[in-house]
């Protein structure tokens, strides 16, 4: 599927051989078309007496969707929306993948375990292993990590891999965790307390307040000439000097509340050697950019610096199923109970999807290119025996690229730089004084939706995360409700 075709093809409809099945259940109520959930009734609409504050869903009920095309109800009337965020961000392939979901439709329809205890070993478990594990390899050497897949979310893989720091530097004198403005590393409170983003005092948080080992350093930048800026170097001046207190080094490679920022490469590559000589544990959260938003499963081949641990989850199914995992160097790969055995994690659904994800991406095994179906269609085929991240995500980031310079030259005032890599990106929002502007990021976040496009906000800059196969003619109707929306924001800034 081209970026002209995907949008309308990335559902399992237009597999020819599955049509037998859908005719089959036609009329009843497994028929896939039959609107089952009452969509855009009464019951469906916004109703805050059901839900936690902050959990409430908005008044655009999604019902049905394609590639990056969701097709919802606002107010009972139905309409389109283009998402640039991926699902709010953890579909890389958009929604209803073929591959995805006919090879999970396989799983289905055999007799093989669709729930696997920690106790039990299964082929897939290892296939899945190896196929990541072989991507940290490129750059690390072979046999130097180890993974850990029985994590369901994100904030369980940091926990983990906090818990795996820890007790590897098992000194009493080595127990400061070093962390950057800006980050956030999930919802439980060991994530909470290492992240920057936190809940108000005594709000109600259980057991601590705030972590007194936590050090909290700047966000690492460069200057115009692409040399580290004095915070930088102080705090990679500091972690030279007092390494012998810290365990570990937690940050995001592109902290995308931080404006959608980049961490340097210079900056990665000189923590890495002061982190291999004082012996802290490197550790990059890779939940957002992890599994082809950048280009390649891991940042660590982007960039060419290797972590000691790297925490994936979200996108590595695409949103078909819950799952995390933490790849390690060997030394880091030893817990202790109850760390790292969730029995909750067993669905091989889940393993299914990453299993079809890393065919979509990376092109299809040696061993089953060859055996795929007649049926299957001709631009599919050849997706899979190449992988989208060598031939679709550079046109779909040019895509991204032609799509915000389209804005700055229609809002010179109103749209300032472009940030961020690849497919995770940030248009940064200027206010009437030239400066980044939070507030106007927030309105552009706010209004968008009524224009039929996503987007979220991240500090001053609106949050574009674009699914891989999002096509020209989705990206053409973005273009008109960005539009639309900036029109609305810049009245609000003149106002």
């Amino acid at each position: 599927m081209n970026n002209e075709s995907s949008a309308t093809q990335s559902d399992v409809s237009m597999l020819a051989a599955v049509q037998p099945l859908v005719d089959a259940l036609a009329g009843t109520c497994l028929d896939p078309k039959r609107d089952q959930y009452a969509n855009g009734s009464p019951r469906a609409t916004r109703n805050p007496a059901i839900f936690t504050k902050g959990s409430a869903p908005r008044d655009v009920t999604a019902y049905a969707g394609s590639g990056a095309t969701v097709k919802v109800t606002v107010a009972g009337d139905a309409t389109e929306l283009i998402d640039l965020c991926s699902m709010t961000e953890n579909t890389i392939l958009g929604l209803n993948d073929p591959w995805v979901k006919l090879k999970q439709m396989s799983y289905l329809l055999s007799r093989r375990p669709h729930y696997v205890t920690i106790r039990l070993g299964y082929e897939l478990y290892y296939r899945v292993a190896n196929r990541i594990l072989r991507r940290f390899e490129r750059i690390a050497g072979e046999g130097e990590y180890v993974i850990n897949m029985r994590e369901c979310t994100g904030s369980g893989a940091v926990e983990l891999a906090l818990h795996a720091a820890w007790r590897t530097a098992a000194s009493p004198g080595r127990r400061r965790l070093a962390s950057f403005r800006g980050g956030f590393h999930g919802t439980n409170l060991g994530g909470i307390l290492v992240s920057d983003h936190q809940p108000e005092r005594g709000s109600g948080r259980v057991l601590l307040e705030r972590a007194a080992n936590v050090e909290v350093f700047p966000v690492p930048r460069v200057d115009q000439v692409g040399e580290l800026t004095e915070d930088a170097l102080a705090t990679l001046t500091t972690l030279e000097r007092d390494g012998d207190q810290y365990f570990a080094v937690i940050l995001e490679p592109v902290p995308w509340r931080n404006s959608v920022h980049v961490v340097p490469t210079v900056f990665l590559e000189r923590l890495r050697e002061i982190c291999t000589r004082k012996s802290i544990c490197l550790i990059f959260d890779e939940l957002q950019s992890g599994f082809g938003y950048t280009g390649a499963i891991s940042f660590g081949e982007v960039c060419g610096v290797t972590p000691d641990i790297s925490v994936m989850g979200k996108g590595l199914t695409s949103g078909h199923g819950a799952l995390a995992i933490m790849v390690a160097r060997r030394v880091y790969g030893e817990h202790q109970s109850p760390f790292g055995f969730k029995s909750n994690s067993g669905s091989m659904l889940s393993l299914v999807a990453v299993d079809a994800v890393l065919d979509r991406l990376l092109g299809l095994e040696p061993e089953d290119a060859g055996a795929l179906p007649a049926w299957l269609p001709r631009d599919l085929a050849a997706e899979l025996e190449a992988g989208l991240l060598s031939t679709t995500y550079p046109q779909t980031v040019a895509m991204i690229d032609e799509l915000f310079g389209e804005l700055r030259l229609r809002f010179p005032s109103l749209a300032g730089p472009s940030t961020g890599l690849g497919l995770m990106r940030g248009l940064v929002m200027l206010g009437t004084d030239g400066r980044p502007s939070p507030h106007l990021a927030a309105e552009a976040a706010r209004v968008c939706l009524a224009h039929g496009v996503h987007v979220r906000q991240a500090d001053a800059a609106i949050f574009v995360k674009p699914c891989i196969v999002i096509s020209q003619s989705e990206i053409d109707q973005a273009l008109v409700g960005l539009t639309r929306t900036f029109e609305d924001v810049e009245r609000l800034r003149m106002a």
